[in-house]
């Protein structure tokens, strides 16, 4: 596990709607945070991986989450749980809020050892395995497929405020899980996509944007696009 390099500031402030000093100021709070990134990498280092897939942003996460306090968090995509475990970090500052997040687990298989980066979980580790069991009060966290448990937190929340997703899909999928949702994200609601680090905006995440009379904003150096949702358009 790396400790992230440049951050990005002004995404942090356009996403979250506030002045770029306020972002800048919530980025240096969650650096800061060297106690969490020690737990995590050490995490890391037991589990015998040199590095797992995972959004590549992760101070930013905290930045949005202390800037926007949101009340409910929708995480589709966990692995080893670093993206949950700065998300809850926030959220515990706040002192409100919970995590809901989504995962199918994957493990390697058996014939093939896993080199470099990967998203599967070592032998004996569970969804999650490296979040601090201190911040896990505030989790919510379900396993499965998403297209069986998106729907299901879309009608028993009544709105979610930060959408988080990282996990390998299609436009369809997006389309398609982003249509659940809208009714339960409420004007100011941010949604991030992850793409990968070279990817392009997603257009369904586009589609949506454009729908909630927003634009979508990418993260400088990665495949990470965002939208702040506006009303609703007519039609």
């Amino acid at each position: 596990m790396k400790v992230e390099r440049d951050p990005d500031a002004r995404w942090v402030a356009a996403l979250s709607g506030r002045a770029l000093p306020k972002a800048e100021a919530a980025i240096r709070e969650a650096e800061r945070e060297r106690r969490l990134f020690a737990h995590l990498a050490r995490e890391h280092r037991r589990g015998g991986r040199s590095s797992y897939i995972e959004i590549d942003a992760p101070l930013e996460l905290h930045a949005l989450v202390r800037l926007l306090r949101p009340r409910h968090v929708l995480e589709v995509g966990v692995s080893s749980g670093v993206s949950s475990a700065y998300l809850l970090h926030a959220l515990e500052r706040n002192g409100a809020g919970v995590l809901h997040s989504v995962d199918l687990p994957q493990r390697p298989r058996r014939s093939r050892p896993v080199r470099g980066a990967s998203w599967s979980l070592p032998d004996g580790k569970r969804t999650g395995w490296a979040v601090p069991p201190r911040l896990r009060r505030r989790w919510d966290l379900r396993l499965g497929d998403k297209a069986d448990l998106v729907p299901v937190l879309a009608r028993e929340l009544r709105r979610i405020d930060l959408v988080v997703y990282d996990v390998p899909h299609d436009e369809a999928d997006v389309a398609r899980e982003l249509a659940e949702l809208d009714r339960r994200l409420p004007v100011g609601a941010v949604v991030i996509v992850d793409h990968g680090p070279s990817g392009d905006a997603c257009r369904a995440l586009q589609r949506w944007g454009r729908r909630r009379s927003a634009v979508t904003v990418g993260r400088h150096g990665l495949g990470l696009y965002g939208v702040r949702g506006g009303p609703r358009r007519a039609g």
